[in-house]
């Protein structure tokens, strides 16, 4: 059964947007810095090639924005990539909890965009003025480091409780389970995420278990079922 957002303003196209900062970034040599960037790259191209029409960036050192055309995807890309963070292995990692806790602040965005323009490096629109000015106001982690907005919504706040509610499940994974959680974030088969992580079948499934997958999989349907409907 499909739910339906309900908007008291029309609008012309839904766009959804993610603004996010690595927690402790600071705590990174220029060596640990680069090479976070870099992973980072690999993770957009792969989110590129998974959902058409993504676009990510990093600018100013710790900061990221990504373009999401299918608002439907937001909710399991910003997953991915919490996950992706919380499971990479930096020298400098071991030494900062918060790091290893949250990985990354992540604010969603979903309304229109007045300018997409990839070839001239240009975003601007309420989608990202609502995710960027939440990532201001996330200044404590261990409030929350994922949240929704939504333009014109009458009632965001059930969004919002789902992400808020499944970011405190995924701060309590380890990186072996956030291994296995990016993976299955990605539809991949537990015998394929097996052979990747060089674990058994039966290990996957136990990660799974104890990351509680079956929470992240009901608020993502509960998500992914809703019609951000669009108006002329």
């Amino acid at each position: 059964m499909c739910i339906y957002l309900q908007l008291n303003k029309k609008i012309n196209y839904m766009y959804a947007t993610l603004s996010a900062d690595i927690v402790s970034s600071t705590s990174l040599s220029k060596e640990g810095t680069i090479e976070l960037k870099q992973k980072i790259d690999s993770l957009f191209q792969l989110l590129g090639e998974k959902f058409p029409g993504f676009w990510g960036r990093q600018i100013k050192g710790d900061y990221i924005e990504c373009l999401i055309p299918k608002v439907s995807d937001s909710f399991r890309i910003a997953l991915i990539i919490k996950s992706y963070i919380k499971s990479i292995t930096l020298p400098e990692v071991k030494q900062c909890k918060n790091f290893q806790t949250y990985g990354i602040r992540i604010a969603i965005g979903i309304g229109e965009m007045r300018i997409v323009d990839k070839e001239e490096g240009i975003l601007d629109g309420e989608a990202l003025y609502l995710s960027g000015r939440a990532i201001e106001n996330m200044t404590s982690p261990n409030k929350g480091t994922l949240s929704i907005h939504i333009s014109y919504a009458i009632q965001p706040s059930a969004l919002n409780t789902i992400a808020v509610l499944t970011d405190a499940q995924m701060n309590n994974a380890t990186k072996k389970q956030s291994e296995v959680l990016f993976y299955k974030l990605l539809s991949v088969k537990e015998e394929d995420i097996a052979e990747k992580l060089g674990i058994s079948q039966p290990g996957v499934n136990s990660h799974s278990s104890s990351a509680k997958w079956y929470c992240i999989e009901e608020a993502l349907n509960y998500f992914e079922q809703i019609k951000f409907e669009n108006y002329e």
